[in-house]
């Protein structure tokens, strides 16, 4: 299987209108995919608090309705916690209108903890141009780096490697679930401390 740790330009050009870096001089964003989970994204709190840095939570709305604790917690850490579908559907095989519907029943799960934004990304990445158009009030966030924390097979130096490409405005993709937490523990850290050293800020996506 071939892994494409950087978002491919073509799927920039035939997208155009996704976000997949945001310019700046010194800052990363780090972002991650479905959680929250209890034991997995603990440790990524404690992890970012090591170093200072903030990062963005792209969670399903049913695990924010399992663990609102958790999301709460998320949230006073001042992180920031994002739309990623209420039950992470595949938007390519189901009907637009049942797709936009899981997007706003998880809209009205974050909304309950008190927060409120317009980003959204899209579950795996991939999203209809028809399903576009009907989230026109939404900004839709992908990325220019993948970790690929959640593939098993995963040669975890090999995505630490990738992952250290990155540059201002990079915004890369962890997933904070129990799939991912075995290559996530090694990865994490070694990103983090990697870009703290050269002086990068871990920011939220505004």
């Amino acid at each position: 299987m071939i892994r494409f740790y950087r978002t491919p330009w073509i799927i920039k050009a035939f997208y155009p209108t996704l976000t997949y870096r945001i310019p700046s001089d010194n800052k990363i964003y780090l972002t991650f995919d479905d959680g929250p989970d209890p034991l997995v994204t603990r440790w990524v709190l404690d992890e970012l608090e090591k170093y200072g840095a903030k990062a963005t939570f792209f969670c399903l709305g049913k695990n924010i309705e399992k663990y609102p604790e958790l999301a709460t917690e998320i949230v006073s850490k001042e992180h920031r916690i994002c739309n990623h579908t209420y039950s992470h559907p595949k938007g390519w095989k189901i009907h637009d209108e049942d797709y936009i519907s899981d997007i706003v029943r998880c809209d009205n799960v974050i909304q309950k903890i008190g927060e409120r934004n317009n980003l959204f990304r899209p579950p795996y990445g991939r999203v209809k141009k028809s399903q576009i158009k009907k989230l026109n009030q939404y900004r839709l966030i992908i990325w220019s780096h993948l970790s690929w924390d959640f593939d098993p097979k995963l040669k975890v130096n090999r995505s630490i490697k990738k992952l250290k490409k990155a540059q201002p405005g990079s915004i890369l993709v962890f997933h904070d679930s129990l799939r991912a937490f075995s290559n996530l523990k090694i990865i994490l850290p070694e990103i983090l401390n990697y870009f703290r050293t050269k002086g990068i800020q871990f920011d939220t996506i505004k």
